[in-house]
């Protein structure tokens, strides 16, 4: 049986839907070498700014998103 590696990253940045500065914890499974973002401990998914939002941005360049 082989386990999972889980890696914590703290991002720290503006979210413009709490108008305000917001530490998110993201999970990262390691994959082939890779980083693969798992989960992020906010709204992401089905937060209005997505598209602008700096903090998923880094959480994606530290590590690509599991489709």
């Amino acid at each position: 049986m082989s386990s999972t590696e889980v890696i914590e990253e703290f991002l720290s940045g503006f979210c413009r839907t709490c108008n305000g500065t917001q530490s998110v914890c993201c999970e990262y499974s390691m994959e082939d070498g890779e980083r693969i973002l798992e989960f992020m401990d906010c709204a992401h998914a089905s937060c209005l700014h997505r598209g602008a939002c700096e903090i998923y941005k880094e959480a994606v360049r530290i590590g690509r998103e599991r489709e």
